[in-house]
């Protein structure tokens, strides 16, 4: 039905060409009979009418395979065109199918340099981040030593400058016989603290070491170099422990917190 549709025209031509043919023949057939009356002649007649019967069977059978052959073409060619707008419409579709593989493709590689760049950017910012807070924590390390620094020195000025001040003044001290007089007490404190023991002799003279902290409280006492035995030592020992405190010197500047003094008392 299909194809009647499509060749309508075609089919409707076609079958009036035959018709014409068709009647052209039988209007032949009409008027040969009619120029054929005059001849009194039956059997010719007959004979005539079998020919052009024939023919116009052989005819009208040439025509029927013209049409059919006609419409085997038109049948092959209608499937021919069926097979290659198939083929058109396969060749199409994978055309769409690789076109659509090639955008999702291209779709995913976009994502995955998006997702990539926002990482790296990421990444980035994440660095700057680090970056600023080390620079920020070296910066204020560098300050706090600079700080400490400069507190430091400040520091070791100012007793740098205590000290020049207080040898200043204890030169003057000693300059004035201040340091003389402040030894003598000391001496004087010992010696009268001392309990002679029997084994000392005339002429004792023993080198005598002392340790005290301010306010004169002795921590620690040693005798060095003497002239007199164990006994002597040991009494001129405890005697620099009775004599604890020891008397302050009139100058704070003569303070010395290791002494060596001189101990020989007067026979």
């Amino acid at each position: 039905m299909r194809f009647i549709r499509d060749h309508f025209v075609a089919i409707v031509l076609s079958v009036l060409v035959h018709g014409a043919i068709v009647a052209l023949l039988v209007y032949g057939f009409l008027n040969f009979r009619e120029s054929r009356k005059p001849t009194p002649a039956p059997q010719l007649a007959i004979e005539a009418d079998v020919v052009d019967e024939d023919r116009i069977t052989q005819e009208m059978r040439k025509i029927e395979e013209e049409e059919a052959r006609q419409l085997r073409e038109e049948q092959e060619r209608a499937e021919e065109l069926k097979r290659e707008r198939v083929a058109e419409e396969q060749k199409l579709e994978e055309a769409r199918k690789l076109r659509e593989q090639e955008e999702e493709a291209q779709r995913e590689l976009a994502e995955q340099r998006q997702r990539e760049e926002a990482e790296a950017e990421a990444k980035r910012k994440e660095q700057e981040t680090r970056a600023a807070a080390e620079k920020k924590r070296k910066d204020a390390e560098a300050k706090r030593k600079a700080d400490q620094d400069a507190k430091l020195k400040a520091e070791r000025a100012a007793q740098l400058q205590r000290q020049l001040e207080e040898e200043e003044r204890r030169n003057k001290a000693v300059a004035s016989g201040m340091l003389q007089q402040y030894v003598a007490q000391l001496q004087a404190r010992i010696q009268r603290a001392w309990i002679r023991p029997p084994t000392a002799k005339a002429g004792l003279r023993c080198v005598v070491y002392v340790t005290q902290v301010p306010g004169g409280e002795v921590t620690s006492a040693r005798v060095g170099e003497c002239n007199g035995d164990d006994i002597v030592r040991q009494s001129i020992e405890a005697a620099v422990y009775r004599a604890s405190p020891l008397p302050e010197p009139a100058d704070p500047a003569l303070f010395e917190r290791n002494l060596e003094l001189i101990f020989a008392p007067q026979d």
